[in-house]
């Protein structure tokens, strides 16, 4: 604040902060991908705001596991579309399985979400299971912002099988930034540009000084977390 990290941001946010999140990704997964992939916003749930409006239109459908996260469904349908509620079952940690998920795409079907570490079960999709589900002829997105609570097995991005999928990932959960409201969603670059225009015109830019925040968290807080 005393630096005057005050004003208007790029509407996909700080070129230092999309750049220090690309370099994260490349050393922690080994996944490369470019600057303008990335669109920083006060957090995840306008992002999926945004990425669901892109998506959807009116009765287009969304499967979400079930159990899930409580919002999911409730972004889909202000989006327009239908939340379609895959069964889940405590044998594969309540988390969707290939077939399962194949067996009820249909020609309205616009993607698959997927959310590893899960909330509410806590459970983490192995490499292959993520591989598996890279190859379902639907996009992917990959709600990410539990990576680094994770206590048993290695963390996997959808990004490592999949380059048309979406990744929601954030500050939030592994660096305690609860209320700084700081998130990012990774997208392919055919996306980037509607996803842009609508941040631009709805949220115009993330919070500059909270930005400073995420790019120390990424610099210096490794060892905290």
């Amino acid at each position: 604040l005393d630096d005057g990290a005050t004003s208007y941001t790029h509407s996909l946010g700080l070129a230092e902060l999309r750049a220090e999140i690309v370099k994260y990704y490349r050393q922690r997964y080994g996944v490369m991908i470019e600057p303008e992939q990335v669109l920083v916003s006060s957090g995840t749930s306008p992002l999926m705001l945004l990425l669901f409006s892109m998506l959807l239109e009116e009765n287009d459908e969304l499967i979400l596991p079930d159990p899930g996260y409580s919002c999911y469904p409730n972004f889909v349908r202000f989006a327009g579309g239908r939340p379609v509620a895959l069964r889940t079952d405590p044998d594969n940690g309540f988390q969707p399985r290939f077939a399962e998920v194949e067996a009820v795409i249909n020609d309205r079907t616009r993607g698959l979400l997927i959310n590893s570490p899960s909330n509410p079960a806590g459970s983490v999709l192995s490499g292959s299971e993520l591989k598996a589900l890279s190859q379902l002829p639907i996009p992917i997105i990959s709600d990410e912002i539990y990576h680094g609570l994770t206590y048993e097995g290695e963390e996997h991005s959808i990004l490592e099988y999949s380059k048309n999928a979406f990744v929601l990932g954030g500050f939030s959960k592994s660096y305690a930034m609860t209320g700084w409201r700081l998130g990012y969603l990774i997208s392919p670059q055919s996306c980037v540009r509607p996803l842009q225009a609508m941040h631009q015109n709805f949220m115009i830019c993330a919070n500059h000084f909270v930005q400073i925040g995420g790019l120390a968290a990424l610099r210096h807080c490794s060892a905290d977390v």
